[in-house]
């Protein structure tokens, strides 16, 4: 739940901040496939820009908070733990009469909200769907160019839906030419799949304001290339502009629809008559490249890192450092018993499945040792290992240890972790130092009052 909210946090603050650059810079351009292409990249950029892991030198430790809970005379003070913390380990051993309060927290609150609001809006969307197929089953269905053409007898507007365009029968029978011509060139250019696209991220961002004023800038932006398109055919651009004029008035619309009586009736006369836009359209575009690696470095995917691991790099260049001068990446080389250990690669190794499955696998695995429970020790553990250009564990020691019994048992379960993805360098697996704390924690800690 927590990553979850967090991505759409991130994923909502980078769509926002393109999508504005976009109104700031592209608004009226008339390289219409060009805005369009910005406007659904915008939409994927906003995705993907939280999910990349950023390059990582390290391997994330982050330290466990204490939040105390009062229950009548006593605290008690109970480990929280972050979504990719460090593993813990406690005692089973807890106190049979301690009442546990039921606690509806924000985020559970924010998390309910939304999920209403996302129903709401599928909601919203299948009746759309509902909508236009319930007029298509109510018209006389015939063919253009291979294209269904559904014929209604009341007048509402023309619009196209995926390959079957619907028209008024008294538009079919006065205006067909230059209303079929628009819509076939929406079904042609495949705006319906960009509406459809558009319609999905509307129920995955419903609480952004700006994610509607986005469609229906492409939904412009579409009119705009119908048009284009429709005078290019030979379409007179006076009788065709007055069309526009004349249905655009007081018109129903369907949000997975083209419709020809898009109400935009300044805008698309404006476009249908402005000049081309000059080649210098390119350095506008260009200006999107150095804010999405801005967005990259701001809200991309990294760990945490712990005061130890951020100076771990140094600890482990010993004076037994192998030297170079024709790689430059030698400095990041330990020797050990002969072989050489990369501290930093270019790519790090990997657990399947990330840093959250690893710390799974220590916690389903390790167990607090018997002796260290009688005596209540408790402390962190850290242990370093090598990542064989294999993908095997090797040569697990303790970097930082707090106990013989804690470190034994730390050092048990690293060597029980396989299947690692090797580290990289140069294209080539290398053998890679590894890094993972582990957090023996004794529960019920009572301080009394």
């Amino acid at each position: 739940m927590n990553s979850w909210l967090l991505f759409l946090f991130k994923s909502t603050l980078v769509l926002s901040l393109l999508y504005l650059s976009f109104r700031f810079l592209m608004r009226n351009e008339t390289i219409f496939r060009i805005s369009r292409l910005v406007l659904m990249s915008i939409v994927f950029a906003s995705v993907a820009i939280p999910l990349i892991y950023l390059p990582q030198s390290n391997n994330p430790i982050v330290s466990i908070k204490l939040d105390p809970i009062f229950q009548g005379n006593t605290i008690i003070e109970k480990p929280l733990q972050n979504q990719e913390s460090i593993p813990s380990v406690y005692s089973s051993n807890t106190s049979p009469n301690t009442s546990k309060p039921i606690v509806i927290s924000t985020k559970m609150v924010l998390l309910f909200l939304y999920l209403t609001g996302v129903f709401i809006s599928l909601l919203l969307f299948v009746y759309s769907i509902f909508s236009v197929l319930q007029l298509f089953k109510r018209s006389r269905k015939t063919t253009l160019s291979g294209i269904q053409v559904m014929i209604h007898n009341a007048d509402i507007p023309a619009f196209s839906f995926r390959k079957r365009i619907l028209i008024s029968r008294h538009d079919y029978e006065t205006n067909a030419e230059a209303i079929l011509t628009h819509e076939l060139s929406h079904i042609r250019h495949g705006h319906f799949y960009d509406l459809m696209l558009m319609e999905m991220v509307k129920i995955i961002y419903w609480f952004n304001p700006l994610i509607y004023r986005m469609g229906r800038d492409l939904k412009d932006i579409h009119e705009f290339q119908a048009d284009e398109h429709t005078l290019n055919s030979g379409i007179d651009s006076t009788k065709y502009q007055l069309l526009i004029i004349q249905k655009c008035v007081g018109q129903q619309s369907f949000a997975l629809a083209n419709s020809f009586n898009h109400c935009q009736i300044k805008k698309r006369i404006t476009m249908m008559n402005k000049s081309k836009t000059s080649k210098a359209w390119w350095w506008k575009v260009a200006t999107f490249l150095p804010l999405l690696a801005l967005l990259l470095m701001a809200f991309g995917k990294r760990d945490n890192l712990g005061p130890e691991m951020r100076n771990l790099s140094k600890n482990f260049l010993s004076p037994t450092v192998v030297l170079n001068e024709q790689d430059n990446t030698s400095q990041n080389i330990t020797d050990t018993t002969g072989k050489k250990v990369f501290v930093v690669a270019e790519v790090m190794p990997r657990y399947p499945g990330g840093d959250h499955e690893l710390f799974d696998f220590i916690k389903r695995n390790i167990k607090y040792p018997d002796k260290a429970l009688t005596e209540k020790i408790e402390g962190d553990v850290i242990v370093k290992f090598i990542v064989s250009k294999e993908g095997k564990t090797e040569n697990v020691t303790v970097y930082k240890g707090t106990n013989n019994l804690l470190d034994s048992e730390a050092v048990r379960v690293a060597n029980m972790i396989v299947g690692w993805k090797p580290g990289m360098n140069k294209g080539i697996n290398v053998d890679v130092w590894y890094v993972i704390g582990v957090k023996f924690k004794l529960p019920g800690i009572v301080l009394i009052r």
